[in-house]
């Protein structure tokens, strides 16, 4: 056979070469792979190229989880939701304000941050000090944390920092106290419009968009006052029921809401569903801000909100309780590198799990305590993912914190503090609340939870199998 370059053999002096040079460039794969994801970023700052994806978080305060819709945020559906993942089960673990962001922030349960109640301080190393030690360009324009005086943060290159008041509201500009004129969501935009102008050209950016609203006392944006003004009644299944049978004592100690009550709530939810509209109209002005400057397709955008909210269901005002209404919230990201095919996703998410999202994307090792998983394994279309999640609350001792606004909408029962830990599957939520009834619910069959079913014979083995998973935390 006629020898051919591929066949014909080498002398025993240029194999000892070749294996010399196979030995060297695999020490060499092995040190940079080795080498901290810091060191190779900071190489990359050296030469420019820090091509890293830019993180735009939107959070709204206490939006329902069935309101990011074509009648009422038509453009943050159609760019984002549509453009992307739509989540049909996203969850907060904690539905109140602060243990829900600083959940946020740390990718942790409440239980493990210390956050519990609105009062509660965050004393742990956040998401957005490790976007900026590792070069990120950080920023905020809104609401922090309940439980901060709105005070700038050293980890903040930018800081607009709300502090009270939706219009001329009280505001924290990079380190000054004083009060804006104008309505506070498109105050807070303009400022965002400045944070992205002012991001070095050698760097990534880190943006959460905070506005207030939806939060009671709901006040719409100039000009809004008088949108869908012919919207019917909203009376789901589970509104304000005369009965509540087979519910925990402290749910059929609270009284069904009166006239007045229903009244008062039907034009306070009235008020948040124009209070979107501003909301959608910034979203718009943001994506379009990104598409001129050529970083929207470089940009996780993520929106949703912080809670939910009852409004009236189970005769419940506030949030702060298992069910629903307050637990799931909208939830929508768009990020066409790795989400090419808008979908529609059932699988089960949490707020827990956007700090490792983002420390994925931006190269940075999740750190070992983190309660979340990264998204990105959906974003690219796993079939491997969790089957349930943990929802716990501390329910009571929020209601008259100072820095909730009061509303006679929000109807919460303040005698009690018991603490509720429940496991939330794809059909069932188990729920136990400390010295009370326990709950099952089949939430394909019965989406209101009006039916518990942890009486019932047929379904003992799944309590029993639930129960057992909530004890050992298996989720």
């Amino acid at each position: 056979m006629q020898e051919t370059n591929m066949t014909r053999p080498i002398s025993k002096r240029a194999s000892f070469i070749l294996q010399l040079f196979r030995v060297f460039v695999c020490g060499c794969l092995l040190v940079s792979a080795m080498l901290p994801a810091c060191a190779r970023r900071a190489a990359a700052h050296r030469v420019g190229q820090d091509s890293r994806p830019n993180i735009l978080i939107i959070m709204t305060d206490d939006q329902s989880h069935d309101t990011m819709t074509d009648q009422f945020m038509p453009f943050t559906k159609s760019l984002i939701a549509d453009q992307g993942i739509s989540f049909k089960r996203a969850y907060i673990s904690t539905p109140i304000c602060c243990p829900s962001r600083a959940s946020f922030l740390t990718g942790k349960y409440a239980a493990n941050t210390g956050v519990h109640v609105n009062k509660d301080h965050l004393k742990q190393t956040t998401l957005v000090n490790r976007l900026h030690d590792s070069g990120y360009y950080t920023g905020i324009t809104g609401k922090y944390l309940n439980s901060w005086p709105a005070d700038a943060r050293p980890e903040f290159d930018y800081w607009v920092g709300w502090k009270r008041d939706i219009v001329n509201p009280e505001m924290n500009l990079f380190g000054v106290l004083q009060n804006v004129p104008g309505y506070m969501p498109y105050i807070i935009r303009d400022y965002a419009m400045d944070f992205l102008d002012k991001v070095p050209a050698d760097k990534p950016f880190f943006l959460m968009f905070t506005p207030v609203t939806p939060h009671n006392p709901a006040t719409p944006a100039p000009g809004d006052e008088n949108l869908y003004s012919d919207l019917a009644p909203f009376r789901p299944p589970n509104f304000n029921p005369a009965q509540v049978p087979g519910k925990p004592k402290w749910l059929q100690d609270l009284a069904q809401l009166t006239p007045d009550e229903i009244q008062t709530n039907d034009k306070s939810r009235l008020d948040q569903m124009r209070c979107l509209h501003s909301i959608d109209q910034i979203v718009k002005d943001l994506i379009n801000k990104l598409r001129d400057q050529g970083k929207l397709d470089n940009t996780l955008i993520v929106f949703y909100s912080d809670n939910g909210l009852f409004w009236a269901e189970h005769r419940l005002g506030g949030k702060n309780r298992v069910y629903e209404e307050a637990s799931r919230v909208p939830f929508a990201l768009r990020f066409p590198p790795l989400v090419s095919t808008p979908r529609l996703e059932t699988r089960l998410i949490q707020v827990i799990d956007l700090a490792p999202t983002i420390y994925d994307l931006a190269g940075i090792s999740t750190p070992p305590d983190v309660d979340g998983r990264s998204l990105v394994p959906l974003m690219q279309g796993t079939t491997c993912w969790r089957d349930a999640i943990l929802l716990e609350g501390w329910p009571g001792s929020f209601v008259h914190d100072d820095d909730e606004p009061r509303d006679p909408s929000q109807r919460v029962d303040t005698q009690s503090t018991q603490h509720y830990r429940a496991i939330r599957t794809e059909q069932y939520v188990y729920v136990r609340t400390s010295g009370d009834q326990p709950e099952l619910y089949d939430t394909n069959a019965d989406p209101y939870e009006l039916n518990n079913l942890v009486d019932n014979a047929d379904f003992a083995r799944v309590v029993k199998q639930l129960k057992r998973r909530l004890r050992n935390s298996n989720f």
